[in-house]
């Protein structure tokens, strides 16, 4: 069932235009990578689907209803949640107190403070971070705080949850362990939006890539094909997938 529908989108800043006639599609159950070099729209992208910006033309559709030009906290009401490049928790909050904020004001918002803080602590314990939840959010390492986002973005029960590098500067081994989390919450019925710079890690999770580069959609398919796209390794990938 499609869930999320865009239309010829665009964003100029200026004399820079970040998002040109973009279309997008989303089905329910799925996990959507979307990639490209650095300035080529994709944050641009999930501020437009978020209500953080305005798109200079285009429509958003997002379970039937067109949302374009929402602003963010409609947005979230509607079952959209996100993560940010840079993270952006609470820092004077414990962890507790920021996953009970997203679900005070999110999807669906928790009844009571008594109800969220459950809900909270049961989140927390889904992302790793069940011996955190009286911690300060500024104590907590960049994993943890990353987690700490991601089960903030939970709390607010979406329907559909954008992630943008959600697992950069991280090891590894931590690597794998976020893979391993959005492949169970994609399970768990929530359709995914990644933003990722690293290419294995987008390739082994998303059921189809989308590739942007000067605001525009130069490439879209699965992961296979796109890497071995010609112009995707032109502009992005490089010779070593060649």
């Amino acid at each position: 069932m499609r869930l999320l529908s865009v239309v010829g989108l665009s964003k100029a800043f200026g004399g820079l235009r970040a998002n040109a006639d973009l279309g997008v599609t989303v089905d329910e159950g799925e996990i959507i990578g979307l990639i490209g070099p650095n300035g080529s729209g994709k944050t641009t992208t999930l501020n437009l689907l978020t209500g953080f910006l305005k798109p200079d033309s285009g429509t958003i559709t997002f379970r039937g209803e067109n949302v374009t030009g929402l602003p963010r906290h409609h947005m979230s009401h509607r079952g959209l949640a996100r993560t940010f490049q840079l993270t952006r928790t609470f820092p004077n909050f414990t962890a507790l107190q920021n996953v009970m904020v997203g679900r005070a004001y999110g999807h669906q918002p928790s009844p009571s403070l008594g109800a969220a803080g459950e809900e909270a602590q049961e989140i927390l314990g889904r992302v790793g971070l069940a011996g955190k939840a009286q911690v300060p959010a500024s104590e907590l390492t960049l994993m943890q705080r990353k987690m700490l986002e991601l089960a903030r973005a939970l709390a607010a029960r979406p329907r559909l949850l954008l992630l943008d590098e959600v697992m950069a500067g991280l090891n590894p081994g931590e690597t794998e362990d976020a893979c391993r989390l959005i492949r169970e919450i994609r399970d768990s019925g929530i359709t995914i939006v990644v933003v990722e710079h690293i290419v294995q890690a987008i390739c082994g999770i998303s059921d189809r890539i989308i590739v942007l580069n000067m605001g525009k959609k130069i490439a879209e398919g699965p992961p296979e094909e796109i890497i071995h796209n010609p112009q995707v390794i032109e502009v992005y990938l490089g010779k070593a997938y060649a």
